[in-house]
C-alpha cells in the first residue's frame, strides 16, 4: 500500500511541475498583454459575383494583430471601400484619384489617416492648392484582374482624374494567373480568372451567380491574403473546436499559435488536425515552398511566363478602359520585404530549404514590370530603390511589420511623398484632366 501511495505522490508532483510552470506562464502573458485578444477580427468581406470578394458596406472594428504588432480601427463605408464616406458626384471639384491595391492600399495594419492615400491627399491639396480626393479601393488578396473588374464595374463611377494601379511585386502576377493561384491556395478557387486566346486576345472570367467556394486566404506566408473563416462541415478536423475553445480561454495558446504556424514542419504535422486553428488547417493544404516566392526564380518557368503575359494584357486593358473615359492610368510598384531586407530573404531560405539550390534574382519582376510598363507609355514609380535606401540608414525604423510583413507607418509615410513627388511630375507633363 506504501508503494502505491508513493506511485501517486511522485505522480501527483510530475503533473504539478507541469501544470505550475503552465499556469504561471499564462498568468505572465495575461498581465504582459502579450496575446492578442481572443475575439476574432470583424468580418468584413463576403463572396461578390465580379469580383470574388467585396467588402460589406458599414461594417468594422478594431483589427489586432496576431503578434501584437499592431491595432487599427478600420471602417468600411457605404460603397464598400475602406475609406470614409465618399459619393459619386464631386460637387468640390476636388482633384481625384482613384487608388487601386490590394491589401498594401487596403492598409488594415493602420488607421485610415495614417495610409498613404490620406497623406498623399493632403500633401497634393497643399502642392495643388485645391480640393483632392484619393479614393481607396484597395482589398486584401485582390489581384490586379479583380482591380481592372472593379474600374470597369463601379469605379468609373467616381470620375476620377488619375487611375492610380498599386503592384505588388510578390504575388499580383500570380493572383491573376488560375494555374498559380489556385496551387497557392492548396486546389481552393476563390474567384474566375481571365484568360489569354491563343492569338493573345484578353478573354474575361465568366460571372458567377453564386460565389460557393471561398476559404481562408493566407496572410503572411503565401502572398498578403486576407484572413476569412474556411468552410466548416462534418468533415472538419477532429481538433478544430477544441483550438478554438483554447483560443477564447487561454492566452499563453493564442501567444504560441501564431508563431507555430510560422514554422512549415510544425503546420505540415499539426495543422491538418485543427489544433493550430481554422488557419492552420487551411496553411497545411498549402505548397511546402510558397508558390509567389518563384516570382524571384530567374529565368522564369512556364507557369510565371504565362502569368506575366496575362497581367500584361490586363494591365493594358484597364490602361485601355480609362483613357476612353478621359483619365489616365499610372502605376507605383510595391516591393515586398524581402526585396528591401537581406535578412528577410534569407529568413525564407532558411525556412524553406528547397529554394536554396535555385537560383534567384529579387529585382526581376521589377525591371520586367517597368520595361514593360515603359514600352507601353504608362508612367510608373518602382518603390524599391525608395524603401532600400531608405532601410539602409542608420537607426531607420522598420518599414513592414516582421511578422504581418505590410508597410508599417513608417512604411506608409516614405511612400506618401514618394508617389506625391511622382504625381505632380506626371500632372506638370498633362497627365489627368
Amino acid at each position: 500500500m506504501k508503494s502505491l501511495w508513493k506511485i501517486i505522490g511522485r505522480l501527483l508532483l510530475i503533473v504539478a511541475g507541469l501544470v505550475v510552470p503552465l499556469l504561471a506562464l499564462e498568468m505572465g502573458v495575461h498581465l504582459l498583454g502579450l496575446a492578442p485578444p481572443a475575439d476574432p477580427d470583424p468580418a468584413i468581406w463576403e463572396p461578390h459575383p465580379l469580383f470574388g470578394w467585396w467588402h460589406i458596406p458599414h461594417n468594422g472594428g478594431i483589427f489586432h494583430s496576431s503578434y501584437n504588432e499592431f491595432e487599427a480601427e478600420v471602417q468600411i463605408n457605404a460603397r464598400g471601400l475602406r475609406d470614409r464616406e465618399i459619393g459619386y458626384d464631386n460637387p468640390t471639384g476636388a482633384f481625384r484619384i482613384l487608388s487601386l491595391a490590394d491589401s498594401f492600399g487596403e492598409a488594415l495594419q493602420v488607421d485610415l489617416a495614417d495610409t498613404y492615400h490620406k497623406q498623399l491627399e493632403t500633401l497634393l491639396a497643399d502642392s495643388l492648392n485645391r480640393p483632392v480626393e484619393v479614393l481607396n479601393a484597395g482589398v486584401g488578396g485582390w489581384g490586379t484582374d479583380q482591380e481592372a473588374i472593379f474600374y470597369v464595374a463601379e469605379g468609373f463611377r467616381y470620375q476620377p482624374d488619375i487611375v492610380l494601379l498599386a503592384f505588388f511585386t510578390r504575388n499580383d502576377a500570380v493572383n491573376n494567373y488560375g494555374p498559380l493561384e489556385i496551387a497557392r491556395n492548396g486546389g481552393s478557387q476563390q474567384k474566375e480568372f481571365f484568360t489569354l486566346s491563343q492569338d493573345g486576345k484578353l478573354i474575361p472570367p465568366v460571372v458567377q451567380e453564386k460565389q460557393t467556394v471561398f476559404t481562408e486566404l493566407n496572410q503572411v506566408n503565401t502572398g498578403f491574403g486576407q484572413p476569412l473563416t474556411p468552410d466548416i462541415d462534418e468533415n472538419a478536423p477532429p481538433l478544430l473546436g477544441l483550438s478554438d475553445t483554447l483560443w477564447r480561454g487561454l492566452a499563453l495558446y493564442r501567444f504560441l499559435v501564431p508563431y507555430l504556424r510560422d514554422i512549415p514542419a510544425v503546420i505540415q504535422w499539426l495543422g491538418p488536425s485543427g489544433i493550430l486553428g481554422g488557419e492552420g488547417v487551411v496553411r497545411a493544404g498549402h505548397p511546402a515552398t510558397p508558390i509567389p516566392f518563384f516570382v524571384y526564380q530567374s529565368p522564369p518557368d512556364e507557369d510565371f511566363e504565362a502569368a506575366w503575359a496575362l497581367t500584361e494584357a490586363i494591365i493594358v486593358r484597364l490602361r485601355d478602359e480609362v483613357e476612353q473615359r478621359g483619365a489616365r492610368l499610372v502605376v507605383v510598384i510595391v516591393a515586398a520585404p524581402e526585396q528591401v531586407y537581406p535578412e528577410a530573404w534569407a529568413r525564407t531560405l532558411a525556412a524553406h530549404p528547397a529554394m536554396q539550390t535555385l537560383n534567384w534574382d529579387l529585382a526581376a519582376p521589377n525591371r520586367r514590370l517597368a520595361g514593360f510598363l515603359a514600352k507601353q507609355g504608362i508612367p510608373y514609380l518602382d518603390l524599391l530603390p525608395v524603401f532600400r535606401e531608405a532601410a539602409l540608414k542608420p537607426d531607420s525604423p522598420s518599414l513592414h511589420f516582421r511578422h504581418d510583413q505590410h508597410w508599417t507607418v513608417e512604411g506608409h509615410r516614405l511612400a506618401a511623398p514618394a508617389i506625391h513627388d511622382f504625381l505632380m511630375q506626371e500632372i506638370s507633363l498633362g497627365v489627368g484632366k
